[in-house]
């Protein structure tokens, strides 16, 4: 039975732009209240990926930061002969210059780390860094390691796209999902199995795919 739900005041969609709800409905072939259940879906999908990505992105910035700091001797790892490339040294100055500024004399090292971005240590994986870090120091944050760093690299670039979508409210449904929740889990084993144990019994998003096509076809109410 077709439930009530405020996704279909008609008053919705006019709040949306046209080129963004024009995606929608080409998905569902043109049904007006399918497409804004399918936009509201999104969004549940998108606040559920956030679950993911936390656990994901500080179990992955603590543990680059560990072998750093072991490999440099000290905590704050930047302010030794790093062999980092100018644009990652750009955003670890930028990054202690706005914490030193909001924290003042009580700045300290793990605030500068939580101030980098997902970009700042997905690159640190990349291929110009496997002599320089990779070899001496950053596999060590992989104990677990399945595969080669370019591939690992690989999966995290996939994954901070999909991160950088959601953070700008863009569509995410036409993307292979489970894949990328398996390779959440699998970045995570690799460097902790307690972090991707966590994360496989805590996600919503196995719960939030299978409500997909009840949710789209107005079976169930949407929910976020």
């Amino acid at each position: 039975m077709t439930t009530t739900d405020p996704i279909d005041d008609p008053a919705i969609p006019a709040l949306l732009s046209l080129d963004r709800h024009s995606t929608y409905l080409s998905a569902t072939g043109g049904d007006a209240a399918q497409a804004v259940r399918l936009y509201s879906w999104n969004v549940a999908v998108s606040s559920a990926l956030w679950g993911d990505f936390h656990v994901l992105e500080v179990t992955l910035r603590n543990a680059l930061h560990e072998q750093l700091s072991e490999y440099a001797g000290q905590d704050d790892w930047w302010t030794t002969p790093m062999p980092l490339h100018i644009s990652e040294i750009r955003r670890v100055s930028e990054a202690v210059r706005a914490v030193s500024s909001l924290k003042g004399p009580a700045a300290t090292p793990g605030h500068v780390v939580a101030d980098l971005s997902f970009s700042f240590w997905t690159g640190l994986l990349a291929n110009r860094y496997h002599q320089r870090l990779w070899v001496p120091a950053l596999r060590y944050a992989f104990p677990h390691i399945s595969c080669t760093r370019r591939d690992l690299h690989r999966d995290l670039e996939r994954l901070r796209r999909l991160r950088n979508r959601t953070a700008h409210h863009e569509p995410v449904f036409a993307r292979d999902l489970p894949s990328d929740h398996s390779k959440v889990l699998r970045v995570l084993g690799m460097i902790s199995p307690a972090a991707r144990a966590w994360v496989a019994h805590d996600t919503r998003i196995p719960a939030v795919l299978a409500a997909r096509h009840p949710t789209v076809i107005g079976q169930r109410p949407t929910t976020f």
